[in-house]
């Protein structure tokens, strides 16, 4: 890249894997061979987030000028949508259904669009007291999670754009949430923060487990 990497994403066959960075430039790397396939451009700022819908078939980049772009997977990744939103998109994860995609932003809220019109159909939803790193949809797309630089975890209601119980709170007071990770059954997640620590906790209640 020649830059900094940010985000990496596995197509849904294992075939390519693609990656962005700081360098404006989403790169398509061909995993049996490891060489660079393609190049896609057409971003104007660095990469701050990658997510792959759930058939396979779009990928959706987050980035530093506030946009998120979706694109075909296939080869050439024409450009469907380039959505603005309001602050830099740290986080995206698309429904379970492929329908909706979350972002998690800069400006301490989430916003939820439709991914075929690129409407926004909910946010934004506010409550966290810092950047949302990162962003999680339940397996029945009932409920989303994020994390924060605020330290802590919050589940809402992906309906309403409600939260869901008190806020996750585990990680130092001082440091990050980085990032989160559904487990595949659903039951639980895992987050890593900047006190150099994984939890685990339970997607119903918010205990760790």
């Amino acid at each position: 890249h020649g830059a900094v990497v940010r985000c990496v994403g596995v197509t849904k066959d294992g075939k390519r894997i693609l990656s962005g960075g700081y360098d404006d430039k989403l790169k398509v790397w061909e995993v049996e061979t490891q060489k660079l396939a393609e190049v896609w451009e057409g971003h104007a700022l660095m990469f701050f987030s990658l997510a792959i819908s759930p058939d396979g078939e779009l990928v959706a980049s987050g980035h530093g000028d506030g946009r998120i772009v979706i694109r075909e997977a296939k080869s050439g990744g024409e450009i469907r949508h380039s959505i603005e939103t309001e602050s830099v998109v740290r986080s995206l994860c698309f429904s379970p259904s492929g329908e909706n995609i979350a972002a998690g932003n800069d400006d301490c809220t989430i916003r939820v669009f439709d991914v075929t019109t690129a409407d926004l159909v909910l946010g934004s939803i506010k409550g966290h007291e810092d950047s949302v790193t990162s962003v999680l949809w339940s397996l029945d797309g009932s409920y989303l999670f994020s994390g924060s630089f605020d330290h802590t975890i919050r589940k809402w209601d992906s309906g309403t754009g409600d939260i869901a119980g008190e806020p996750w709170q585990g990680h130092s007071n001082s440091d990050w949430v980085i990032s989160l990770v559904l487990s595949p059954d659903g039951t639980r997640i895992a987050s890593s923060s900047s006190d150099a620590t994984i939890r685990f906790w339970d997607t119903d209640s918010g205990f760790q487990v």
